[in-house]
């Protein structure tokens, strides 16, 4: 090697060695402990309605919604007629002097203000259909104590107010609303309803099809925002009956209890419906073969398919001369019964599609119920059709050309949802990701335990991850759905806030402190409406771990993480042989140190520092004895943390 060559290495290595200890300069960084872990994280106390504890306070209130409601299915017009009556408790505090409903099939009203934000080829339109869509409402009555009451009212949008002569009275008093209302159905209805063409008939995935009450809660008082698609559902918690009439050669399955099998089957279906309930394997109620076969159901022009469900927030229904129909029975923690059922067409059939589906249904809501909270409702439906997926109480809408994996993830998904929102009602509307992300952590767990993994997920790495997830474009969890751009919902909803409760629970608390605190989270807002500072007491509580740090840096801000190993050095001092591995935390986001360290004899250690070590601090030094030379140091070896700069994160000797 010549002069100029041995001094343009020595030069190259010089910058090199700059270039790395920059990386890992404490100094450089964008670290402050103080921002962190500050103790102002909570910017109001426990009350009397919402408790520091997380849980509801011992005043706690909500308001009662039961429906009674009647649809008729036109076929030919793809139209829906019916009556719905609401019966309204106001337990709150307060006087009501007007209250509020939602009327969302008006977001497809040409003239609506969600088509006018809706951009082409969204998922959360009407997908460019020249729709006259939206309600028709007549007969408009308000009842109390049994007498018509004076009122004026106000459509607006996806709105109706009710002005009510005489205001409601607080804690207990009713009132009883009364209309007729019809709307066509869009084909995409936001990819949450809407009806599919197959070669045996048309699904129709019915949902959304009545007008609701808002809610009306101690945080906000009355919830009206708009549905404008993104953001999904806010509903206050009853009794429903409803009652569908349909074609007679169609199949009605709805939310809760079929409530008259013996006048809409035929003796043979009634026969194998009957026992499906007794049975764990898949009973056919109407196979593959019979779906052509007149005689498949009863000889008439109509039947009237009725419906129950118990302290629920909402109820829809699948309709189809096409449905294959597959039930059997779910077996619940206390010994109680459901039923699971899969209504889809022939084209979705066999045991690579949704001929599995029952068995994917009874599975998964066996999983939930044994480990978090049991199955509150009598049937568990799956319908296929050409919604994607989307979730009601007691029945599912999923695509109908998934298979396999995608079959069972979407349908093990839509009835995670039963968990969150269903049972735990939080408000969808603003906070997407208390349901949809608590969901896709939930379904990472069930799909590890089902069938012996075979559906088993990878788990995310998260070096990978973190660069793209952390950046400013991707915006942040704590986001209003229709306020982020549609291209984050899925990582923002879904995927960030799951990842986040997969590192509290494998790196930060584990598993079994975190399942506890979960599980108390579930069982006190069941039926209720938590807000996030109330899931963030909560498992604060049930764990007995400042968390403020992450919520802070994982829901409210964007924060990055960076750990970096500036030094490894032996130790100087005869009495403490070993090394010292000095690590940096050079961005905003404090995380455990997970190190694994190799010795020159093959031996693996791994050596995990809490968190709290960066409450003070910048750079930690982390003791590790041994008599032995250490050949290689590594940050976070299964990449479990969302460390944006691999390069920093090994040191290896010479």
């Amino acid at each position: 090697m010549s002069y100029k060559s041995t001094i343009l290495v020595v030069l190259l290595c010089a910058f090199a060695l700059t270039t790395v200890a920059q990386q890992t300069d404490p100094n450089a960084g964008n670290y402050d402990a103080h921002a962190a872990f500050s103790p102002l994280f909570y910017t109001k106390n426990g009350n009397e309605y919402r408790s520091a504890s997380g849980y509801p306070g011992p005043k706690y209130w909500q308001n009662h919604a039961d429906y009674s409601i009647t649809a008729d299915l036109d076929e030919g017009n793809n139209k829906i007629t019916g009556t719905v009556t609401i019966t309204y408790k106001n337990n709150s505090p307060d006087k009501l002097p007007y209250l509020w409903l939602q009327l969302d099939q008006n977001l497809f009203a040409p003239d609506s203000r969600g088509n006018a934000l809706i951009a082409a080829g969204s998922r959360y339109g009407a997908r460019g259909e020249k729709l006259n869509g939206g309600y028709k409402i007549e007969g408009l009555t308000v009842l109390q104590k049994q007498k018509e009451v004076k009122f004026t009212s106000l459509i607006e949008d996806t709105r109706m107010q009710i002005r009510l002569a005489e205001p409601m009275a607080a804690a207990g008093d009713v009132v009883t609303i009364k209309m007729n209302f019809s709307f066509v159905i869009p084909i995409n209805g936001s990819d949450r309803m809407g009806h599919l063409t197959t070669k045996n008939g048309e699904i129709f995935a019915i949902a959304q099809w009545f007008p609701r009450m808002c809610v009306y809660d101690d945080v906000l008082g009355w919830n009206t925002l708009p549905y404008w698609g993104a953001g999904e559902f806010y509903c206050e918690y009853g009794d429903f009956d409803f009652a569908v009439t349909a074609p007679a050669n169609h199949i009605v399955m709805g939310s809760g209890e079929l409530l008259n099998p013996q006048e809409v089957f035929t003796p043979v279906q009634l026969q194998r419906w009957n026992e499906a309930k007794a049975s764990d394997k898949t009973i056919s109620i109407r196979s593959e073969s019979e779906v052509k076969d007149p005689k498949s159901r009863p000889a008439k022009d109509k039947l009237t398919w009725k419906f129950k469900i118990k302290n629920a927030r909402d109820v829809a229904w699948g309709s189809s001369k096409a449905f294959v129909l597959d039930a059997a029975r779910i077996n619940l923690p206390s010994g109680k019964k459901a039923l699971a059922v899969s209504a889809h067409p022939v084209e979705s059939n066999g045991s690579d599609g949704y001929g599995r589906a029952v068995e994917y249904v009874k599975t998964s809501i066996e999983h939930y119920s044994d480990k978090w909270f049991e199955y509150p409702y009598p049937m568990a439906v799956n319908v296929a059709s050409n919604v994607g997926g989307m979730e009601y109480p007691g029945i599912v809408f999923c695509g109908w050309k998934a298979k396999k994996g995608s079959a069972w993830g979407v349908i093990d998904h839509e009835f995670g949802h039963t968990w969150f929102p269903m049972i735990v009602g939080s408000n969808e509307r603003k906070y997407g990701w208390m349901d949809e992300g608590f969901n896709t952590f939930i379904n990472g767990i069930s799909s590890a335990a089902f069938n012996n993994g075979e559906y088993k997920k990878t788990p995310d790495d998260m070096h990978k991850i973190a660069d793209k997830q952390q950046s400013p474009e991707v915006e942040y969890i704590m986001l209003s759905p229709d306020a982020m751009r549609e291209r984050n919902i899925g990582g923002n909803l879904y995927y960030k806030p799951a990842q986040g409760l997969n590192i509290l629970r494998n790196v930060i608390l584990g598993a079994d402190r975190f399942d506890y605190a979960f599980r108390q989270y579930i069982d006190h807002w069941a039926f209720k409406h938590p807000m996030p500072d109330d899931f963030f007491r909560s498992i604060e509580n049930g764990a007995g771990e400042d968390l403020s740090w992450f919520w802070r840096g994982w829901f409210l801000e964007n924060w990055k993480m960076d750990q970096a190993i500036v030094s490894v050095t032996e130790s100087n001092r005869d009495e403490a042989r070993g090394y010292n591995i000095v690590v940096a935390n050079l961005e905003k986001m404090p995380m455990p140190i997970i190190l694994e360290i190799k010795t020159k004899s093959g031996k693996t250690d791994r050596v995990k520092i809490p968190v709290d070590v960066w409450m003070r601090n910048n750079v930690w030094t982390v003791p590790y004895p041994t008599t032995e030379e250490v050949v290689s140091v590594v940050l976070d070896p299964e990449n479990l943390l969302p460390d944006v700069n691999n390069d920093n994160n090994k040191w290896k000797k010479n």
